[in-house]
Formats: C-alpha cells, structure tokens, sequence
C-alpha cells in the first residue's frame, strides 16, 4: 500500500510531529482508542487468539487532520517585562497618566519631573520608548507629545571640518569621562557590518551630553567622520499625554479569539488537542502537544476564516497557539509501504523513497527527510496506560537509526531512486490484540527556478493487529 501527503493549514501553518493514541480505558485491554477519544471498532477491535503462535499484520492507514497546541511566548508583541506595574510608575508622572486615561493631558509648561519620568521608559543606547504601564489591573500604551532632545549623525562624509571639533574612533573610545557621553555616543555610531547607525532620544538632555557638545561637532566611526546634528521635536507648547487601552493583538502580536465567543464544540476540540498524549520524549518539545484527528468542526473554519491571519484563542485565562493541518495526500512526492516480516513473527518493516512523479509540479532532489527521535519515524503504542516504544531492529539507506542532531531531528537525504527503511519490532511483554501507532516525517525537495525550496509533511496511522 501507498500513499502521499503533503499537510496544509487550515488557519495556519503546520507544524506536525509523531505521535500516539491513548488507550480508552472502557475499551478491552488489548485495544488501543483513536485519537479523538473514542474507541477502535469493526476490524480494529482486540484478536484475543490463542497465544499459540504469533502472527503480525500491519496495515498503513492515512491521516486526515493533524493538530498542534502549544502556548506561544508572551513576547511575540509587547514583552510584559517591559510593562510597567503602577507601584513602579514615577510619581511625577502617576497624575498625567490618570488624567489621559480620562481623556488627555495638557501642560503649557512640563516639570522636569515629568521629563525625567518620561525617560525610564526608554530603553537601549538610542532611546527606544516603550511607555506600557498597568493601571488598575488594565494595560495602557501612553503617548507623549512633549519637548524632546534628539541626535545623530548626518548620513554623509564631512568635509572642510575643524579637525579639533572631532572625535576620533568615537565608538571604540573609552575614555569619554561620563556614562551619559558613552550612551550618546554608542547610540549615533556604528562598527562593523551587523551595528547600524543610529537616533539618540531624550526629554531630559544629560549636562554632560551638553558640554561634550560644546567641545565636539564632529564623530568618526566605521563609515567615516560625519557631522552631528541636533533637533527638539515638540519644542512649542502646548504638550500632551494621551493613554490607550492594550488589546490582545497589542500584546500577543496576532488577534486573540477567547473561548467565550468559541463554539462549545470547538472549545472540546481545543481541549481535545491541548490534553493529548502524543508528547513522547524525544518527539516533541515539552510544551507542545498533538492530535492526530478524523474530523475538525465546521465552526473552527468559521472562525478562522474571519480573520487575515492565524489567531490565538484564549481558554481558561491561557493563549494558546492551535494549529489545525490538513493532510493533502497528492502533493508529496514521496511513496510509503509497509509489510510485516517473513522471517521473525514481530516484526515489520516501513519502506519510504523519493517519488517525483508523485508531486503536484516537478520535483528535483535531493529529497532531505527529517523527523524527530528516528527515520523513517519513531513509533509506539501503548498498553494499560503505558507507552511502549516499537524498537528499530534494522535499517536500509539511513545513516543510523538515532539523530545526530542538537535538536533531536533525524535527517537523511535521497536522490530518485534511493529507499530508507527501517524494521521494527513488536515486544513480547505486548499480548495479542489490534494496536494503533501514530508516526509522522518531514521531507523537502528543490523546484526548478523556485526558491525556497518546498516541504510537506507526511503523518500516518499504522494498524498492528498481533494474534
């Protein structure tokens, strides 16, 4: 039996990983459940046999949907590590913010105080504003029009300058006196082909970044000498702070969906996907869980149809990242079969190889496959509760059974006409009965004048029956 797959979003991309089912404790002991929690039946019920002589069948079986949850990090859009809590917000400027939170601020004449305030909220060399703060349990991005001291450097070579009114080698200097003068310096020059050139930002200009200014006109740094030129923005009143309330897209760089507004059904199809055991080790990252799935709710499209790119749910005050695939068996270029073996009762062998002829287009190799733990993919069922990994016995064509990467990824790459394979063997410690395993590998291939190069995913359900 052959089949091909290639996993397409639906609402997003796939990110797909092996996996296995658990076992549906009101099914019989020897039996495995499906992945949506219900329980195998008709063909795949429990052979008891007679335990005479072992006799293996196994059966490839395609996989409709593959599911991925995972909580995405809290930095994706405003890292809550720079919003600040109202205990930590300066005094001066605790007032204004209440009043722009009620509408707008307005001063004709803004204390230092309120300056200088202002300030903590810059981050980095060149004065990035990051003006998040939390007021009563709420999140505000504030927004200053106030009087503010800006410098950098022209963007051409100086010429005809006073030589005594430059600083040489600027940003290799370390002996400017001041900390202030090393930050205005550091901000505005640049060395080397990874540090740009920059924009030196404050409300409140240091006295020393003013003295150094008396005494220099000029930088020189990796492009040049160059002159430094300075600008107030705002420097006419009247000046104002104006608040706007943080949204989940604010936060979370993506629109947030909360489970209220979710269908019921989808919600359980959330929950479904965010409690299934396909995390093996080795697999998986740990905070990442995965649901191989007969059928997705007709409303989970309805949702993510609304919007212009993936969004987060949040379920139970959690956001998660849920990615729902949709496995295309007529795009990869790959063929898969496998059959159990001749010469030892427990044992079976899963064959992959390139197939251009397959892909949806022309398809060149090589073909570089990957999956996590072992090629073609890693396997294992489980039995009362508890995971059995299915043990490669032998391989074809693969350069070690076990990654050899960091990351846990086993990669192998075949031109057309080359064939991995791997033999697996069924422990004896598992009785007779019909088992379900869950396995999933990666493949990329090149595409004449195209670049990058495509990929697909291939996900299958193996059907082991032992008698």
């Amino acid at each position: 039996m052959e089949r091909r797959a290639l996993l397409s979003a639906i609402g997003g991309s796939v990110v797909a990983l092996s996996g296995c089912v658990r076992l549906d404790p009101s099914a019989d002991p020897a039996t495995n459940g499906t992945d949506d929690g219900s329980t195998e039946t008709g063909d795949e019920a429990a052979d008891d046999g007679d335990g005479a002589t072992d006799t293996l069948d196994v059966e490839l079986r395609t996989v409709p949907h593959v599911v991925t949850a995972y909580e995405p990090s809290p930095s994706r859009g405003i890292d809550p590590e720079h919003v600040v809590p109202e205990s930590e917000v300066p005094a001066a400027l605790r007032d204004p913010l209440a009043e722009a939170r009620g509408g707008r601020f307005e001063t004709d004449d803004p204390s230092d105080a309120l300056l200088a305030a202002v300030d903590e909220f810059r981050v980095y060399d060149r004065g990035e504003l990051k003006p998040y703060v939390e007021l009563d349990g709420t999140r505000y991005a504030f927004d200053p029009t106030l009087p503010t001291f800006t410098a950098a450097l022209v963007d051409e070579e100086a010429e005809g300058y006073d030589e005594d009114r430059v600083l040489r080698e600027a940003g290799r200097r370390d002996d400017l006196g001041s900390e202030a003068v090393e930050t205005f310096v550091n901000a505005l020059t640049a060395y080397g082909p990874n540090a740009a050139r920059g924009e030196y930002r404050r409300c409140v200009r240091p006295g020393a970044v003013a003295a150094f200014l008396d005494e220099y006109d000029y930088l020189e740094d990796g492009r040049g000498v160059s002159r430094i030129r300075t600008v107030v923005e705002n420097e006419d009143p009247p000046y104002a702070i104006t608040a706007r309330e943080l949204t989940g897209t604010d936060m979370w760089d993506r629109p947030v969906v909360d489970e209220s507004v979710l269908d019921a059904e989808v919600v359980a199809f959330f929950e479904r996907a965010l409690v299934s055991r396909h995390r093996a080790p080795a697999l998986t990252t740990p905070d990442r869980s995965q649901l191989f799935a007969d059928d997705v709710p007709d409303a989970y499209g309805d949702v993510a149809a609304e919007y212009d790119e993936p969004p987060y749910y949040r379920l139970d005050g959690t956001v998660y990242d849920v990615i729902v695939g949709e496995a295309r068996y007529d795009r990869l270029p790959v063929s898969v079969s496998v059959a159990a073996s001749e010469d030892a009762d427990r044992e079976f062998t899963l064959r992959v190889a390139p197939a251009p002829e397959n892909a949806e287009g022309d398809a060149e190799g090589p073909y570089t496959f990957t999956s996590r733990g072992a090629l073609p993919s890693a396997l294992w069922v489980v039995y009362e509760d508890e995971r059995t990994e299915l043990d490669i016995v032998e391989t074809e064509g693969i350069d070690g059974p076990r990654p050899s990467r960091s990351d846990g990824e086993a990669l192998e790459s075949l031109d057309a006409g080359d064939e991995m394979a791997a033999t697996y063997a069924v422990p004896e410690s598992l009785p007779a009965g019909s088992y379900v395993s869950r396995g999933l590998f990666r493949v990329s291939w090149s595409v004449p004048d195209r670049t990058p190069e495509e990929h697909g995913a291939y996900p299958f359900r193996l059907k082991i029956a032992v008698g």
